[in-house]
């Protein structure tokens, strides 16, 4: 009996917890915008006496023309530290970078023409310009183009 009555139970309260609502429900916001907001570029490296991976970001004074859809970045390595040691700063090039990107809230960013892809490590960058398709969450795309326009190390 007591099987029988478990078994109901149960029956019931899968039934109560099933939901049949198709109506009444808050309609949600499609994004429009495909923007680049910000861009970083960082190197990486392993630590073998810690045993763990690190990262140095560049420091990168952009410019943004949203009009064009055109970020243009100087970036400048940093000074050696203790972590970042003269011998590793040595190892920063164009060709050793990886870069991380924000974009508009639901869109998604798509490499174009061979351009390196976003958080990837190491990327060549050597050739300055790239060009990036952000998708908006709508469906709406614009080809931003990211160029480095000085290196300093």
């Amino acid at each position: 009996m007591k099987k029988i009555y478990y078994t109901l139970l149960l029956l019931v309260l899968a039934f109560l917890n099933t939901s049949c609502l198709k109506a009444g429900l808050d309609e949600l916001e499609t994004y429009d915008l495909n923007d680049i907001t910000n861009v970083r570029f960082e190197y990486r490296w392993w630590d073998e006496t810690d045993q763990r991976m690190r990262v140095q970001e560049m420091e990168v004074e952009k410019t943004f023309d949203n009009d064009h859809k055109i970020v243009e970045c100087s970036i400048v390595v940093p000074d050696a530290t203790n972590t970042f040691s003269t011998e590793i700063r040595n190892n920063v090039s164009l060709s050793t970078l990886a870069i991380n990107v924000d974009a508009s809230t639901a869109s998604r960013i798509t490499p174009l023409n061979g351009a390196p892809t976003m958080g990837v490590f190491p990327s060549d960058f050597s050739s300055g310009e790239f060009q990036y398709a952000v998708m908006a969450g709508n469906g709406d795309i614009a080809n931003w183009t990211i160029k480095i326009i000085d290196f300093q190390k």
